[in-house]
């Protein structure tokens, strides 16, 4: 076999590896909430400044865990007050929700009215 076809195959296996890479990389999510989670029937909005822990106004109690939301390749778990966890993924979430945006912050948010 002729060693130009080797260096070049070589190099355009390298270069595809590459490539690909670099979009997986670019396309994957940042750690940090989003400005606005798109939602139906309507997107939610955040209130107020990332917090150390899931909380949400006016509820003493912990929240509990109700799964994950996710926007393209991004997902943020999500934190209800206690019983308003959906049964089924197919439910909508609540009025007020808590993301775990991976980055040791937690922002809540509430639904707008689009």
């Amino acid at each position: 076999m002729n060693r130009r076809v080797l260096g070049c195959g070589t190099l355009g296996a390298i270069v595809f590896v590459g490539v690909g890479l670099f979009g997986i990389w670019r396309a994957s999510a940042p750690a940090e909430c989003p400005e606005l989670l798109p939602y139906q029937p309507a997107a939610f909005e955040p209130v107020g400044s990332p917090a150390a822990a899931p909380v949400l106004e006016g509820i003493d109690r912990a929240l509990e865990r109700a799964g994950s939301a996710s926007f393209g390749l991004a997902r943020w778990e999500v934190y209800v007050e206690p019983g308003f966890a959906p049964a089924a993924s197919g439910e909508p979430l609540p009025q007020r929700i808590v993301l775990d945006c991976g980055d040791g912050s937690f922002q809540a948010y509430h639904r707008g009215t689009e």
